[in-house]
């Protein structure tokens, strides 16, 4: 079965963006294209997240939220 971007993000319950990212940093494998249409084999996806989680420990919690703020100087 395959899956459109959107499918893979909400499989992922990511946004499209990042699924654009996921696929520029080689989390994901790069999508099959038919004509304009990015098209993901499932269990191809399933394997690499699998793969990746394995090797990849999961990123520790950030500390805020947001980009910090600029301090102006006088």
């Amino acid at each position: 079965m395959y899956l459109k971007k959107k499918e893979v993000a909400d499989l992922l319950r990511v946004t499209v963006r990042t699924v654009t990212s996921y696929m520029q940093h080689g989390v994901i494998p790069n999508p099959r294209r038919v004509g304009k249409i990015l098209l993901w084999d499932q269990v191809e996806l399933q394997r690499s997240l699998d793969f990746y989680s394995k090797i990849k420990p999961s990123a520790p919690a950030a500390k805020g939220r947001g980009r910090p703020r600029k301090i102006l100087s006088s």
